[in-house]
């Protein structure tokens, strides 16, 4: 059996993995336009800080490849596929055939329609090579803005910050992480990053242009606020990758569609990763591409496997912060327990006796707890005791 991954993120390694825990013999291939093999991906904020090399969070040895008997093929984009022959066509006019392919192609960072959003200021954060490019820029760069408020747009402004620069969070929702945090949580996260670490933010606004004159860059919203800066890091949001599926004509739509057993529309193609949509529902978090891939991998080896869906989870990677939040935390109905300080917030909805959503800011222990409990290797109990 030959096998190819098209991807070499989480859900493209882990489905190697699992390829080769139930098939000795047949050959991986892992292709991807990246040069770099695969790297954890949500160390590259802090990789902005300086000082970390990307061999610290470079996840395998060569020896992990070889002993598996798995081949990187790195910095190769692979431009058409042709799922009725099974083969792909590599970007030097290569082809390689298949008999199971899987397209882990992950995704993109969405830039909004705005004039001024290719200006040589302007970056986003997905690769190596972004934070490269951005580390070229910060050298003299004292004042940075970060259009933003989720998790990598505030991962990336402390530690841009921890530098002595300025740093500006620009949101156009009222409060900040609106996808992690209910409105009472994102009032004690924001006093946090305020005081605690110096971040500023402008929320309740959105950028209508970005002007640049003589390396002065300036940003212009729609109330007509002006802020200069430096620099500025688009952090908006992702798009999957479906590029390539869509013009070999499978199934997609904001991701790629997937069934229950991670297949698209042909039977012999799977899709994993922050590509796929399953179920109308597109993720764009490790944890459940990591799922994806090793349930994809296993299917493509013939070992039948069901992927249920995900109950998502999410923390905010800044030392001293510990923010967790996961499912339904914004629910009206069931029960639903809150206790607040000045820089703590825990929160968790119960139906019939059992978690459904939940937020833990600011208290490490609760955390820890939190994460147990919704990953199902603890009881509530040992959540519960926090809201006593």
């Amino acid at each position: 059996m030959d096998y190819v991954i098209i991807g070499n993120g989480v859900a493209g390694i882990e489905a190697a993995i699992a390829i080769r825990k139930f098939d000795d013999e047949g050959s991986i291939r892992l292709i991807s336009c990246s040069p770099y093999p695969f790297y954890y991906r949500p160390r590259l904020s802090e990789y902005l800080k300086g000082g970390v090399s990307l061999a610290s969070f470079t996840v395998y040895k060569p020896d992990f490849y070889s002993e598996r008997k798995i081949t990187n093929i790195l910095g190769t984009t692979v431009t058409a596929l042709h799922p009725d022959s099974r083969t792909i066509i590599l970007e030097n006019g290569s082809s390689l055939d298949y008999d199971r392919l899987l397209l882990a192609t992950g995704s993109k960072s969405f830039l909004p329609s705005i004039p001024g959003i290719n200006d040589p200021c302007v970056h986003s954060l997905r690769t190596v090579a972004d934070a490269d490019r951005i580390l070229e820029c910060t050298t003299d760069a004292g004042r940075v803005l970060v259009v933003g408020g989720g998790l990598l747009g505030l991962e990336m402004a402390y530690y841009l910050s921890s530098n002595a620069r300025k740093v500006t969070i620009i949101e156009h929702s009222g409060r900040l992480l609106p996808r992690q945090l209910d409105e009472q949580g994102a009032v004690v996260l924001r006093r946090i990053l305020e005081e605690k670490i110096g971040l500023e933010f402008v929320l309740s606004e959105t950028i209508s242009t970005i002007e640049t004159s003589r390396e002065v860059h300036e940003v212009i919203c729609e109330s007509g606020t002006r802020l200069k800066t430096d620099l500025v890091l688009v952090a908006t949001g992702i798009r999957c990758r479906t590029e390539l599926a869509r013009e070999a004509g499978i199934a997609v739509n904001r991701g790629i569609i997937v069934d229950d057993f991670l297949t698209t529309s042909y039977p012999h193609i799977f899709s994993a990763g922050d590509a796929c949509e399953h179920n109308g529902r597109t993720y764009g978090i490790w944890p459940v591409a990591r799922t994806q891939g090793q349930i994809a991998g296993s299917n493509m080896s013939g070992v039948c496997q069901e992927y249920r869906g995900s109950v998502p989870s999410t923390t905010l990677k800044i030392p001293g912060v510990n923010l967790f939040s996961a499912g339904d935390f914004l629910a009206t109905d069931g029960e639903i327990l809150v206790s607040s300080g000045e820089y703590e917030y825990r929160k968790l909805v119960m139906r019939d006796g059992k978690p459904v959503g939940g937020i833990v800011l600011g208290d490490p222990a609760a955390m820890v707890a939190a994460m147990r409990v919704f990953d199902g290797r603890a009881p509530v109990d040992v959540l519960l005791k926090f809201f006593e």
